[in-house]
């Protein structure tokens, strides 16, 4: 073999090795001083993503001049030797709402922007900042990152002041607004027109509230044919009726993150849900995400589990399904629709969480589901036993596993040998176990280890 083809195998085989250890930042550093094939590799995964963003600071600092923390990787990352590495660039967090020049942060993220010629991702979500953040010199420069396919926003970009310049861009895989405001929604659907031959993902998120009726048809035209993933913040001016109706245009529509709120349930006879009501037909559907506030009755939760039937009914290889509820302590059971998954879904589904899951409904989730590759769910105290009775027949692809036990004593922690014992039992595709917070996992054959304890 050529001595040079030598050299490009090994330095593979360290840029995979690098790939795996790509968060623990101690090690890459590290190996970046073994030699120049370490040092390109680790150099790769220490400055793909590059962050600016501060804590938040309860003092009022007057001297502050938008310095960049110690803990940020910024500074090295626009050493020429490094900037070519970078390809997602993020500003969040507090950022110093003091004005330029003072504030030298500005004149910073333009100066990198121009050096971070393979940037493909953009952040910029900072929750304090100045008006012109981003105006005089960060929109701007965005124009000229021909690379760039994906861009995440919110009002530090999306104001009067900044929308007419960020609506340029094109060129657009995956574009994302928090809390969208009038003023980009007036500029969105012709943006999203000329972004139609490259766009296929779109995430509106967080206050959602601008957003009608009026305003999801005018996209329908741009996305109905492209759009593969689609999501929906809060919006007290939709009804269930007006989501869905919008979602069953999108023809190949693959993932799809939906905000729950019951009181948009807009129905008569008492907001019951009609029977004519729209059921969109999302074919394409593979993954579905729900978040949802805490539902205090039985009732509510059953015209939850009807709306979330509603939204899967059409899939016929749903691989994902996320239930996430703001309270982390909800104990009413979703029952009535683990029934409909195991009726309609236990052959494709792969990914589950779910919220609270009794123990019958837990013993039919783990006899049928046999594709799942992971669960997360909140149960009684004899959920992990019962789990363990499936082990490892009925669950031979699942590799992470999350309980959290609910009705118990405060007090209460689940016995390392039962946890032990569940990882034993298990395939040798489980490798991740978390209870209560409590994360173990597998690193070798024989080598069971508490990653992290709460």
């Amino acid at each position: 073999m050529p001595s040079d083809e030598g050299v490009k195998l090994v330095y593979d085989i360290i840029a995979r090795m690098m790939e795996i250890c790509r968060d623990d930042y101690d090690l890459l550093a590290r190996c970046a001083l073994v030699n120049w094939e370490f040092n390109q590799a680790a150099s790769r995964m220490l400055y793909w993503h590059v962050v600016i963003s501060p804590a938040f600071s309860p003092v009022l600092n007057l001297r502050d001049t938008g310095a960049i923390s110690e803990s940020s990787n910024f500074s090295s990352a626009c050493l020429p030797r490094n900037a070519r590495y970078v390809t997602t660039f993020e500003v969040s967090g507090h950022i110093s709402p003091r004005p330029p020049p003072r504030n030298t942060l500005p004149e910073k993220i333009s100066n990198a922007l121009s050096i971070f010629v393979n940037l493909v991702s953009i952040r910029f979500t900072p929750k304090t900042y100045h008006d012109n953040l981003f105006q005089d010199s960060g929109i701007p420069a965005l124009l000229n990152l021909k690379n760039l396919t994906e861009l995440s926003v919110n009002t530090s970009c999306t104001d009067g002041a900044h929308a007419p310049k960020l609506v340029e861009i094109v060129g657009l895989r995956k574009l994302t607004l928090y809390s969208p405001g009038r003023t980009i929604l007036e500029l969105l659907p012709a943006w999203i027109e000329r972004l139609c031959k490259s766009l296929v993902e779109l995430h509106l998120r967080d206050n959602c509230g601008s957003i009608t009726p009026g305003v999801l048809k005018s996209f329908v035209p741009h996305i109905e044919q492209s759009l593969q993933a689609f999501t929906l913040g809060l919006s007290y001016s939709l009804t269930d009726d007006d989501v869905f109706t919008f979602l069953g245009h999108i023809k190949n529509l693959k993932h799809l993150e939906l905000m729950y709120y019951w009181a948009r349930r807009i129905y008569p006879h008492k907001m019951l849900m009609p029977i004519d009501a729209p059921h969109p037909r999302l074919s394409s559907l593979r993954s579905f995400t729900v978040n949802y506030p805490h539902l205090r009755t039985r009732k509510e939760v059953n015209e939850f589990d009807k709306w979330v039937r509603r939204a899967i009914t059409g899939s016929t290889d749903l691989h994902t399904l996320r239930l996430r509820c703001e309270d982390d302590y909800s104990h009413l059971s979703h029952d009535a629709l683990i029934v409909h998954l195991v009726e309609k879904h236990s052959k494709t589904l792969k990914v589950l969480e779910l919220t609270f899951v009794s123990i019958d409904k837990l013993t039919s989730l783990c006899a049928f589901f046999q594709g799942l590759e992971e669960l997360s769910l909140q149960a009684g105290m004899n959920s992990i036993p019962t789990f363990i009775q499936f082990l490892p027949d009925y669950l031979p692809h699942l590799h992470t596993a999350s309980f959290e036990i609910r009705n118990v004593p405060a007090a209460y922690r689940a016995p390392d040998a039962l946890i032990i014992n569940t990882m034993r039992k298990g395939a040798p595709s489980l490798r991740r176990l978390t209870v209560d917070g409590d994360l173990w996992e597998v690193r070798s054959p024989h080598r069971l280890r508490l990653l992290n304890s709460v």
